[in-house]
């Protein structure tokens, strides 16, 4: 006796109509009639739900069954395997971009030059700042060669890295960074160009006032303006 047959015959010795079977199973009755004249096949788990509500082991349901009934069943499990793999692979890709939205975000807020120099949504900006007509020095032990070439320990001052409010529009839009621009050569060259993206500053150069576009230059000032803390405005959007 194939499958269709068995659950026609092992529903009616339960004494359970069409209908009746098919609100136990969540399914129409006209898909229980399609099961029932082997026009269609139910999956695993439906018959593992048959068994159960009609009181017959799954084995019985599928014993001496023709190659069909046994090939879609396979085919089903396949299908479920799959499925399963392609929802952890898609549940992995979904949380890693989430992982990778978060740390590009936290990189743009906490001004984390690593994580916003590999951002791919920030885009590299072209600045100008004012800074400090003397840059500020530290004073650090280093070998000096002298003209004889003979190399001795000495101190000297080294420049540190400035930081300054960068522009980069003519109404005066920017931001605070931080870069090196090394020793102040001659009066009048306190200004910088600066590229950079987010926090990350790929170079900076000092210019001359007259460098400067005029637009931008109108608003940039004159004299360096101190960092104060509650002027920053960190963006927290990783795509800015």
């Amino acid at each position: 006796m194939d499958l269709a047959n068995k659950i026609k015959a092992q529903r009616e010795k339960v004494g359970m109509s069409q209908t009746e079977l098919a609100q136990k199973l969540h399914v129409t009755r006209q898909t229980v009639s399609r099961w029932e004249n082997n026009q269609t096949i139910p999956n695993l788990d439906t018959l593992n739900d048959i068994s159960d509500e009609l009181d017959i082991s799954l084995d019985d349901l599928l014993k001496h069954d023709n190659l069909k009934t046994i090939g879609s069943i396979s085919k089903d499990v396949k299908l479920k395997k799959r499925y399963k793999i392609w929802s952890i692979v898609a549940s992995s890709i979904i949380g890693l971009s989430i992982i990778f939205l978060f740390l590009l975000s936290w990189g743009r807020y906490s001004s984390n030059d690593l994580v916003n120099r590999v951002n791919p949504f920030i885009p590299y900006r072209y600045g100008y700042a004012v800074v400090p007509e003397q840059t500020p020095t530290k004073k650090i032990k280093a070998t000096v060669t002298d003209e004889k070439g003979k190399k001795t320990k000495q101190y000297i001052d080294e420049p540190q890295p400035v930081k300054a409010f960068v522009t980069f529009s003519p109404f005066g839009d920017g931001e605070w960074l931080t870069f090196e621009i090394g020793a102040i050569p001659k009066k009048g060259m306190n200004y910088a160009f600066v590229e950079y993206k987010g926090s990350y500053v790929r170079r900076a150069r000092l210019i001359t006032r007259d460098e400067i576009p005029r637009m931008i230059r109108d608003n940039l000032g004159t004299s360096h303006i101190p960092y104060r803390k509650d002027f920053d405005q960190k963006s927290t959007n990783p795509f800015d």
